[in-house]
């Protein structure tokens, strides 16, 4: 099963949408429940470990010093150890960042969050690695001392931080870094984050974007390099694939939950992308 963790906003008393957590102190949640769908952002530092991790459908990596993973809102993450690793779990929700700095597209243009192309995981050499280390424990003590107007520092440190990981991941991935984001891709990005299970048809999207399909298309195909067809279809996708893992639901439940007319539509057009059917990806991913 899928555990679902959501953001203690109190957990300081008055609301901070930053905290710095030790992995140690995470170690009942990794053991109980190894399968995590988070609802805010997640920087993972490993700084001792064994076994592997993984996020999505992207392979699994060792648990090795000095590695970071990166992962999203709703994206499933998965431990995979006997012994929980050592290390730090940065978080926070983007609007920590956003609405200070009046740029709501700041978070969504780090290369390393919401990543198509390139896993989300990077690993630094050991003069970086003590860099984000000092970083860490800067936010760390801030976070100890915390107090309503100290908000500026953190979101600083926070800053910094995303600055500098951004950079070391465009240096390891040239292709990674992201295109400035008109408004027309933006606002489609979150109503196919909202909508994808009900509809899957660049004509809907238009609609409510107010442009031609067409223009669309064009959008999408000169930010992402794919139609906006395959974007809508890849997010769908990208679900089942969730589902048919980490779920004991059956594959006529998960074609419903995706609104698919049939079970046999569904089959079809999970393997025509995904290169298996669903039941051979749960077998295996589920050894």
């Amino acid at each position: 099963m899928i555990a679902q963790y959501d953001f203690f906003r109190t957990k300081y008393g008055q609301e901070l949408l930053v905290d710095l957590i030790r992995l140690e102190d995470l170690e009942k949640y990794i053991r109980v429940s190894p399968v995590q769908r988070l609802s805010y952002y997640d920087i993972t530092v490993i700084t001792e470990g064994y076994g592997t991790f993984s996020v999505d459908h992207y392979c699994e990596q060792p648990l090795e010093k000095g590695t970071i993973f990166f992962s999203s809102p709703g994206q499933i993450r998965k431990w995979n150890t006997d012994n929980p690793p050592k290390g730090y779990a940065l978080i926070f929700e983007d609007e920590f960042l956003c609405a200070f700095f009046n740029d709501t597209q700041f978070v969504q243009r780090l290369s390393f969050f919401h990543t198509h192309e390139n896993p989300p995981v990077l690993r630094l050499m050991p003069d970086d690695y003590h860099k984000l280390v000092i970083l860490f424990q800067d936010v760390k003590n801030e976070i100890a001392s915390f107090k309503q107007n100290d908000k500026h520092i953190l979101r600083a440190l926070l800053y910094q931080i995303l600055i500098f990981l951004n950079r070391k991941f465009i240096s390891v991935y040239p292709s990674a870094e992201k295109k400035p984001m008109n408004r027309y891709i933006k606002e489609f990005i979150r109503l196919v984050d909202i909508e994808y299970r009900r509809y899957r048809t660049v004509e809907h999207y238009a609609q409510q974007l107010a442009i031609t399909s067409g223009h669309l298309n064009s959008l999408v195909k000169d930010y992402f390099g794919v139609s906006a067809k395959r974007y809508i279809l890849g997010r769908n996708l990208l679900e089942a694939k969730r589902m048919v893992q980490y779920t004991d639901m059956s594959i006529d439940e998960i074609a419903g939950c995706l609104n698919y007319e049939n079970t046999t539509y569904f089959v079809r057009v999970f393997k025509e992308h995904v290169g298996v059917t669903p039941l051979n990806f749960r077998k295996q991913r589920n050894p």
